[in-house]
């Protein structure tokens, strides 16, 4: 949502076919047709800045999607787990193991207001403001907005 480049489109079959169709975490067999039952994880959540990308999806169940919900990967997978994930995605295994999660840096903070605004249309807009907020700030991003965005988020 809020990097330089945009989330990639992921091929549910290339996704399907690098889990063996199986969840992740709990190794049960998904039906790629009943796209209810399923989910695709960003692995690094999109609330630490992290796209959704081929390398950082992973295929879970609904139910353990919803368990992961935007916690970091060592708060949800097992050492083993990771160990695993890292090999299967290519994704780096220091970073997927940190106990304290990592923001990521490489964002383009004028572009994302907007992007933030549409992937969240359904939501709480006056919260996801605030979220919004709360990142930048916390993350001493505030500096690197336009005047047209301060003046979009009322700072």
């Amino acid at each position: 949502m809020l990097l330089v480049g945009e989330n990639e489109r992921i091929v549910i079959d290339d996704l399907f076919k690098r889990f063996g169709g199986k969840c992740f975490k709990t190794g049960k067999t998904l039906d790629k047709a009943k796209r209810k039952t399923w989910a695709i994880d960003h692995i690094l959540p999109s609330r630490y800045l992290y796209p959704l990308t081929f390398r950082n999806a992973a295929l879970l169940s609904k139910g353990a999607n919803e368990n992961k919900r935007d916690r970091w990967p060592s708060e949800f997978y097992t050492n083993n787990e990771l160990i695993r994930l890292a090999k299967i995605t290519g994704a780096d295994l220091s970073l997927l193991a940190s106990k304290k999660p990592v923001i990521n840096k490489d964002i383009d903070v004028n572009a994302c207001v907007t992007r933030f605004l549409k992937v969240r249309e359904r939501s709480n807009l006056e919260k996801r403001i605030e979220e919004l907020v709360k990142l930048l700030r916390d993350n001493r991003l505030i500096s690197k907005l336009s005047a047209k965005n301060h003046r979009l988020l009322g700072l």
